[in-house]
């Protein structure tokens, strides 16, 4: 098994596309980091003073507002007639003097949507990859001749996904830790750095191993498909039809037809959301008033990062299942 497994982490990194895919990555994150460096200021005092006096005015009305929707949700007060408050009471986060500098680039206000990007960018890499890394093995023959030299069916696919998992995980490890050096340089000059302390450090590194599961993730999925389907095509027309038919189609149908979306606990961007960020609140009735009197909002539902892992470690279970059974069942021709 070790001698296989060293086969297939050099065949990996030895592919073309495995070499082009990289070098994609690296241009897109050199890229955006490049496109942030344009964007870096240093506030100066008068822009400090207006950003600390906003935000106060501002962080007051929002804990008015917060206060007022609690209690109209809960019931405890009537809510004014015509006025429709948001899901969970979720206004956003309370100002504060950096939010109101509404220029430059903070990573320590920013690092959450960086990581999300770079999530979404190595997931897709390595559904890509993991399905590109089997499929073309099966469409080229060349499974049959490496099962002529390891016959047992079982062991020669799990050799090839932990050898695709192992890998996206080392390059997902290494572009975060490169993307994040990169900014935390960039930032380093408008010395906000300094404001993150130890539970925000490791907050970011907690969601950095939550993103390379994720990646790693994406790959057994591409790797699970184009294995039962023996082509690379078939993964990417089941990922694609997926994203534009249910996805982006039960968005669109929700939209239109209005109220709450139901559809949204059985989408997995919504288990990714909940993955990346620890949460995810589901949409629920908001609090409404008429000439009839006041509607109190429906309970939310929320899906948590350990549940999200869940759902995850299911939908991976069965189509690698599915990949492992149609391996044995099915001749190689």
């Amino acid at each position: 098994m070790t001698q296989l497994l060293r086969a297939e982490w050099t065949r990996l990194f030895s592919r073309r596309v495995t070499l082009v895919t990289l070098v994609l990555i690296a241009t897109l994150l050199a890229f955006l980091t490049f496109g942030f460096t344009l964007t870096r200021s240093d506030p100066t005092a008068e822009e400090l003073r207006t950003a600390g006096e906003r935000a106060q005015a501002a962080a007051v009305l929002y804990d008015r507002n917060v206060e007022l929707c609690e209690a109209v949700q809960s019931g405890t007060q009537p809510a004014p007639a015509g006025v429709d408050f948001p899901r969970g009471c979720d206004y956003g986060p309370r100002p504060t003097t950096e939010s109101m500098l509404d220029f430059g680039f903070s990573f320590a206000r920013q690092w959450p949507q960086l990581y999300t990007t770079a999530a979404i960018v190595l997931t897709v890499a390595g559904f890509v990859l993991g399905a590109s890394f089997v499929g073309v093995e099966w469409s080229s023959g060349g499974m049959l001749n490496l099962l002529l030299w390891a016959p047992r069916r079982g062991a020669v696919l799990a050799g090839k996904l932990i050898a695709a998992c192992a890998g996206v995980g080392l390059m997902s490890v290494v572009y975060l830790a490169a993307w994040s050096g990169a900014f935390v340089a960039v930032d380093a000059l408008n010395d906000t750095v300094s404001v993150m302390g130890l539970s925000d450090w490791t907050s970011l590194l907690l969601t950095g191993v939550r993103v390379t599961l994720l990646a790693m993730a994406g790959t057994a999925l591409g790797f699970a498909i184009a294995s039962m389907g023996r082509h690379t095509s078939t993964a990417l027309g089941v990922g694609i039809a997926y994203l534009l038919v249910y996805e982006l189609g039960t968005l669109i149908l929700s939209e239109l037809i209005g109220g709450v979306d139901y559809m949204a606990k059985f989408r997995l961007s919504s288990w990714v959301s909940a993955w990346l960020n620890k949460s995810h609140t589901f949409e629920g009735a908001p609090a409404s008033c008429d000439d009839q009197g006041c509607v109190p909002a429906t309970i939310l539902s929320s899906g948590t990062w350990p549940q999200a892992g869940a759902v995850f470690a299911l939908v991976v279970g069965v189509l690698l299942a599915g990949a492992f059974t149609a391996m044995h069942r099915r001749d190689t021709n």
